[in-house]
């Protein structure tokens, strides 16, 4: 199993929740509003900084992260296109997951 853990600035969500029901993707867990900063930019949803960020962190088998991964990548170069080559705010992490409870 692989625990994906997906975080992106919160603009994105309605997309991305789309995005994952699409895949099939039926358990995860959403966590709204977390801060932080990185290579596209601050979120700390405060006068300097606004926005947020969110962060979904998903459990599956291989094959399906393997697909998600794939679509994942190709949702973020097309809004890299659209956005002429800007940083997007969305990044995804796998980590080996084992299933014990």
């Amino acid at each position: 199993m692989k625990m994906l853990l997906l975080v992106f600035r919160q603009s994105l969500e309605q997309d991305l929740l789309l995005l994952l029901k699409e895949l099939d993707v039926k358990a995860f867990t959403e966590a709204p509003k977390v801060f932080g900063m990185g290579e596209a930019g601050t979120a700390y949803q405060s006068l300097g900084w606004p926005g947020s960020n969110s962060m979904i962190l998903a459990a599956m088998e291989e094959e399906q992260a393997e697909r998600v991964v794939q679509r994942l990548k190709l949702f973020r170069e097309h809004l890299a296109q659209q956005q002429h080559g800007a940083k997007i705010p969305m990044r995804l992490f796998a980590i080996p997951c084992e299933h014990l409870v």
